[in-house]
């Protein structure tokens, strides 16, 4: 390809997650914690520009994982476990150094850095006791960070399978409030359960197509 010619690229990933750190009312931290793995689909546009570098800007859609932590803490006014829905709205510009640029085979690294929208959906806590309470949603935005590594093989003329791995730094998430059902009525028991420090790993597949 030269150094003047774009590029569009689709994308499919699988995304496994580390346990996060998850606070509730800035004091209480939750144990137990888990992200249940999940799938991204996305596109983006990238010029080649020249020497081996490249860069592009991507959107990727995370679909919804479930997120859960346990709240051991017995002079919390409703412990138990949380379990709420996390997806994603993901934006990175990212750069990549192609080590055979124009090859049929052509390994990579990248960096990326842009932004994340976490949407948290609605979600519920069981308590040891019986009790039960409900989880708002909220939206929430943060800074996201990429490292890549993989591969590109050329299947025809201006078309390539991109396949690789992406470590993603997606910052924080937020719930809006728990609500407890203590049987005389609903009590807001803690305003927002945050996940904190999200960390995926995907392993990433796509095509790109070149354009002039």
């Amino acid at each position: 390809s030269s150094p003047s010619s774009w590029y569009l690229r689709v994308d499919g990933a699988h995304a496994r997650h580390d346990d996060p750190i998850m606070v509730e009312d800035h004091i209480y931290d939750l144990v137990d914690t888990d992200i249940s793995n999940t799938w991204s689909v996305g596109a983006g546009v990238g010029r080649y520009l020249g020497n081996g570098f490249r860069f592009d800007v991507t959107y990727d859609y995370r679909l919804e994982a479930d997120a859960q932590g346990t709240l051991h803490n017995h002079a919390a006014t409703l412990d138990g476990t949380r379990a709420f829905g996390l997806k994603s709205h993901l934006m990175l510009a990212n750069l990549y150094y192609d080590f055979n640029a124009g090859g049929r085979f052509s390994p990579y690294l990248g960096v990326g850095l842009g932004w994340v929208r976490h949407v948290t959906t609605t979600g519920s806590v069981v308590d040891t006791c019986g009790c039960t309470g409900s989880i708002a949603g909220d939206t929430t935005d943060s800074v996201a960070a990429a490292i890549m590594a993989g591969f590109n093989i050329k299947l025809r003329d201006r078309l390539s399978l991109d396949a690789g791995y992406r470590f993603l730094y997606l910052g924080d998430a937020a719930t809006g409030p728990v609500t407890g059902d203590f049987g005389g009525g609903l009590v807001e028991v803690s305003e927002d359960p945050t996940v904190e420090n999200i960390h995926a790993h995907e392993f990433r597949f796509g095509l790109r197509y070149d354009i002039n």
